[in-house]
């Protein structure tokens, strides 16, 4: 892919600005810097490969130099092949409109920092503002004038215990030889071998083969900061839970990658479960399992479908495929040419087989296609009349996914009590 440029009074004659292997992740020439006003060569109009310079509504390109040495201006990021060894680097180039020619205005470092332009005040003069995190320092924003940096911005990290949680990220293997990261966040006290009760949070994705869940990883980041939402369940490890988060890859051929779904769940959850057995970290009697949309569907299919975990906590999710009958995810076959698939997907149907105890929550104006709020009380009252432990929370006014603060709280407040309950250490009898 070609981008170049054009002179309006010149038109037949092309200058080349960014030249692109779209086949190679890495090689990344960066995007044009845009602007809303004309810059000093207006005469230049960016035309051509159309992918990196974006632009649109009234942007024009960023240009500098002087009348005849006009240049412009590329930012982008470096990703390396091993993103556990180096984390990703931003960078600004000038270039040359006639001649090509490339000059690195600014790099970043990437020694256990992840920095990151947030915003190109003057190219030209390369006056930039930019961003700087490290695993253990919240992002603070900087002015870079020349050779002087000004730091803008004092934010505060509020949650210094979790942001210095003890983390492990690890690959494990499938019986079937297909490998996969986990994320584990350990309580600040966590003493090496102690067992403690654990809790997954997860949300399946499909692929084709190894090799594009491998690409996913791509961009991985290891210094950037750890950034934790109002429902972030490692929150947990302030009550002394370990929080699991591992990738839950479903393999199969496209178009039939669910003919797996049931098989690559368990076998997944279960390759987790025996690693952080093996390391000491779980007691794998006291474990939960949870997840938000899909995430929700697919904690309901592992609680019906394998005997690992004793509670569960399941919000806006869909436990009825036939209701999605034209497609779901990255599933393109109809109800009607994969019936089987459907069914079997569908933890309703599967409702007699739960194992362990399950929350649900669901918004009650949750308007994403597919996850209606009745799929909860549905699933609720099948689980009431088969004599199953479960509960439902349904929320007013919350769309897909909770916002509101008295939402928020209430969730973390039934959460921690179903969990303190259904997680408890029992005592073994004396025989």
């Amino acid at each position: 892919m070609t981008e170049y440029a054009v002179r309006l009074d010149e038109p037949e004659t092309t200058y080349t600005i960014t030249e692109r292997n779209t086949s190679d992740f890495y090689e990344n020439p960066g995007s044009l810097v845009m602007t809303s006003g004309v810059g000093a060569g207006g005469a230049f109009a960016a035309i051509g490969g159309g992918g990196f310079g974006g632009g649109g509504g009234g942007s024009f390109v960023e240009m500098g130099g002087e009348p005849g040495d006009e240049v412009v201006f590329l930012t982008g990021t470096i990703y390396h092949e091993d993103p556990l060894e180096s984390s990703p680097q931003s960078f600004m180039d000038r270039v040359s409109v006639r001649t090509g020619e490339k000059e690195r205005v600014y790099e970043s470092s990437n020694d256990g920092q992840y920095e990151r332009i947030a915003a190109v005040l003057d190219a030209d003069a390369g006056k930039l503002v930019v961003r700087r995190e490290t695993p253990t320092e919240i992002g603070q924003s900087y002015l870079i004038d020349g050779d002087t940096r000004t730091q803008l911005t004092s934010n505060v990290d509020y949650t210094p215990d979790i942001t210095n949680a003890p983390r492990q990220r690890f690959t494990v293997e499938r019986p079937d030889g297909f490998r996969f990261l986990v994320n584990v966040t350990l309580p600040p006290d966590f003493v090496e071998g102690e067992r403690r009760p654990a809790m997954f949070w997860f949300y399946p994705r499909e692929y084709q083969d190894q090799e594009s869940y491998d690409e996913r990883g791509r961009t991985y980041n290891k210094n950037s900061f750890p950034n934790f939402g109002t429902r972030s369940m490692e929150y947990l490890i302030r009550l002394g839970y370990v929080v699991v988060e591992p990738d839950a890859p479903i393999v199969g051929d496209a178009g039939a990658m669910n003919n797996n779904y049931e098989h690559d769940l368990r076998n997944n959850l279960a390759a987790v479960i025996d690693e952080l057995d093996a390391r000491g970290i779980i007691d794998r009697q006291r474990l939960g399992l949870g997840g938000h949309s899909y995430g929700a569907f697919s904690t309901l299919n592992a609680m019906v479908h394998t005997p690992f975990f004793k509670a569960g906590i399941a919000g806006d999710g869909n436990y009825n495929r036939t209701f999605t009958p034209l497609g779901f995810q990255s599933e393109r076959r109809i109800f009607w040419d994969a019936p089987n698939v459907y069914l079997d997907m569908s933890p309703f149907m599967h409702a007699n087989d739960l194992t362990g105890a399950v929350l649900l929550y669901h918004g009650m104006h949750d308007q994403n296609v597919g996850t209606a709020p009745a799929h909860s009380p549905r699933l609720f009252h099948a689980l009431n009349g088969l004599d199953k432990t479960a509960a439902m929370y349904m929320y007013p006014f919350e769309d897909h996914g909770p916002a509101t603060v008295e939402t928020t709280l209430d969730l973390w407040a039934r959460w921690t009590a179903w969990l303190e309950v259904h997680l408890a250490k029992k005592e073994r009898p004396v025989t």
